[in-house]
């Protein structure tokens, strides 16, 4: 696995009273793990034991990809974590009771948290949840309803982020508003759940139109749609193929009209907004940036990871260095 931080000297030449003006600079340099490597590929899947370097590239290609294989050198997310190592500021995106960073603080790496709670609130929510640890809760530097990402001025290297970004309402302003703190070559690095291996199974996956229109909508909150699809066709046995859609009775009636209730009543219902494969979103952050949602420069790598899928998204062209 070759995945590392590093430092790159970067040479400006700046106009200044008529001179050029050399600066050289400092940036930290990620390097991630390429996404296809043969032989974890192989080794990884029995059905692939025979094949050749070209057919095992040329499956993945066609098949692997699709299926949601795992074709990097790296098995979860604390190996990909492994490789901000070396950054100098790191921030983690809604961490609860399980921030993920720890392991990098300290050693000249310093990690802030920011949720859309207080620490005080989220103590006072893990207390309420079984097998949560209140006392494992990080201080939370920025508390995103009281400032939003305004009030982050630090640059960071790396933005981290676990099953954060499929209750985005708007993904579109949530991927700009995290590009604005990355530094020069910073990467945000998230997990999502893999909608295929979760509740989620049954739902229709999210299209492009679904996304432009909540963004064009300015939307703060997630839908009515989104609140009726989590409450009551979400499937939480889904490997036993029980189908909402092909179990309607009378009675659905009433969890709908709750949750209409529930959506009319709250000013804000946390459910999931988006459902996806990781070919599935690593296409449509492709499409924004190419219909000008996204930055032009954007450059994004998917990795498999069973359950859910990674993915690095770098916003300028020094942060697509990263993927070479």
């Amino acid at each position: 696995m070759v995945c590392f931080a590093g430092r790159l000297r970067l040479r400006k030449l700046l106009a200044c009273n008529c001179a050029i003006v050399c600066i050289v600079e400092d940036l930290l340099v990620l390097r991630l793990p390429s996404r296809f490597d043969a032989k974890a590929y192989r080794d990884r899947y029995e059905d692939l034991s025979q094949m050749r370097p070209s057919e095992l590239r040329e499956h993945w290609r066609r098949y692997g990809r699709s299926e949601g294989r795992n074709a990097s050198s790296i098995d979860n997310r604390e190996q990909l974590l492994a490789c901000l190592r070396g950054a100098s500021h790191l921030l983690e995106i809604g961490p609860f009771d399980r921030p993920s960073l720890r392991p990098l603080e300290g050693a000249g790496c310093k990690v802030d948290y920011a949720d859309y709670l207080s620490r005080d609130q989220l103590v006072q929510r893990a207390s309420a949840i079984p097998d949560r640890k209140p006392s494992d809760v990080p201080p939370i530097r920025y508390v995103l309803s009281d400032g939003g990402y305004e009030q982050i001025r630090q640059p960071y290297d790396a933005v981290v982020s676990h099953h954060c970004l499929e209750h985005q309402p708007d993904l579109i302003d949530h991927l700009l508003r995290v590009s604005t703190i990355l530094s020069p070559g910073g990467v945000y690095l998230c997990t999502v759940p893999d909608m295929r291996f979760c509740f989620d199974h049954f739902l229709p996956p999210t299209g492009l139109v679904d996304i432009i229109a909540a963004h064009l909508e300015k939307r703060l909150r997630p839908g009515l749609h989104s609140v009726i699809e989590h409450r009551c066709f979400t499937a939480h046995d889904w490997q036993k193929g029980r189908d909402p859609f092909r179990r309607v009775t009378p009675g659905l009636r009433a969890a709908i009209d709750a949750a209409l209730g529930e959506y009319s009543s709250c000013d804000y219902v946390d459910v999931h907004c988006w459902k996806f494969t990781g070919a599935l979103l690593s296409g449509l952050i492709r499409d924004l940036a190419i219909l000008g949602f996204l930055p032009s420069d954007l450059s994004c790598r998917l990795y498999n990871l069973g359950g859910e899928f990674a993915l690095a998204m770098a916003f300028d062209r020094l942060g697509a260095l990263a993927f070479r």
